[in-house]
């Protein structure tokens, strides 16, 4: 009797999550808006960050929305939370800053719209199709049967037991959600350098980053509203040190074409008030990418002078080299520990790929 009980509670509890799930939305400008889904959906699929920014653009030819969500079901969230805040059902593009799952993972409900992005994006979508697909519902049924191991060791109800369930049900959705309803959808339009969109009163041009965080890393600048959405590359807002960009172990990192785009996204004509990453919490300003900028130039010249001279990589990874450049840029961070690490591990990474 019990365990037909706990059954009716889980169907119910099913049957509301559509309408239980959260969203954050913040605006950025009067046309620009972030929205999230809460961390419960987040941390459910397992995705290690609190935080998945799906940005938002109106113009005044429909919407244009940059990256998709990992998951149909958060897609559908943050589409139908986008259509009520924006008052506009129309959506005339969908970019998606690369492939990675929490950035293309619900490009499928968008299947009446045009999706942008990289033309190195259908490899990564197609390894998610192919591999992490199937790991996420692994993951799922692993916390499912977890979850419903300890609930039969408990023998009242009661608060624990309807968390319990609850979690369950979250997991259970989500299960569903992505065997039933996630199918790849790669993209309409792609490109290799730059792609300008003008949709309506907006200019947004898109920028490849070169090889980075993955293969497709793209930088969104929308020019009328001075923002610049980084996608994944330099995570701004997702580690305590904020501004230091982290280069990425086991991945080829082209340090020289981040310099080459950077520093044409910073040319003087591009006004930037705002950068917003997918996974930070705040938006961050135009002194940020500039540190950036900077930071790899210097890294970038520096490992080829040292190379040249047949100075060791341990000399680098010390940050007197380079203490200067951080005493000069004490407003954006100030050396601690912290930066000495990632500033370390940037240099060990990094001297992989520059010749």
């Amino acid at each position: 009797m019990m365990h037909f009980k706990l059954i009716i509670i889980g169907l119910l509890f099913t049957c509301n999550f559509t309408f239980a799930r959260e969203t954050v939305v913040k605006k950025i400008t009067k046309d620009v808006i972030t929205v999230t889904p809460g961390k419960n959906q987040l941390h459910t699929l397992g995705w290690p960050n609190d935080i998945i920014n799906s940005i938002a653009v109106k113009t005044t030819k429909g919407i244009v929305l940059i990256d998709t969500q990992n998951s149909p079901a958060n897609a559908r969230l943050i589409k139908k939370k986008i259509i009520q805040t924006l008052n506009d059902s129309t959506f005339v593009y969908v970019v998606n800053t690369h492939g990675h799952s929490c950035h293309s993972g619900g490009n499928c409900i968008f299947e009446q719209d045009n999706i942008v992005a990289h033309t190195n994006s259908a490899t990564e979508i197609k390894d998610y199709d192919d591999l992490f697909l199937g790991q996420t519902v692994d993951f799922l049924r692993k916390k499912i049967y977890h979850k419903t191991n300890i609930l039969d060791t408990i023998t009242a109800t009661g608060v624990l037991s309807d968390s319990i369930n609850k979690a369950i049900d979250l997991y259970k959705f989500y299960e569903n959600d992505l065997i039933n309803n996630y199918q790849a959808r790669y993209p309409d339009i792609t490109f290799d350098d730059t792609l300008t969109l003008t949709p309506g009163n907006k200019t947004i041009k898109l920028s490849y980053m070169g090889k980075g965080h993955g293969d497709a890393d793209i930088v969104v600048y929308i020019k009328e509203d001075k923002v610049v959405c980084t996608g994944n590359l330099f995570h701004l807002g997702s580690y305590k040190e904020e501004a230091m960009p982290s280069f990425y172990k086991n991945r080829e990192n082209d340090v020289e074409h981040w310099i080459e785009t950077l520093a044409a996204l910073l040319d003087d004509k591009n006004e930037i008030d705002y950068v917003i990453s997918t996974h930070g919490k705040k938006p961050f300003e135009r002194k940020n990418l500039q540190f950036i900028l900077d930071y790899c130039t210097i890294v970038n010249e520096k490992i080829k002078a040292a190379k040249k001279s047949v100075i060791a990589l341990e000399v680098l990874q010390n940050t007197e080299l380079f203490e200067d450049f951080f005493k000069n840029n004490t407003n954006i961070l100030r050396l601690n520990d912290t930066i000495k690490e990632m500033h370390a591990k940037n240099i060990a990474i990094a001297w992989k790929y520059i010749n």
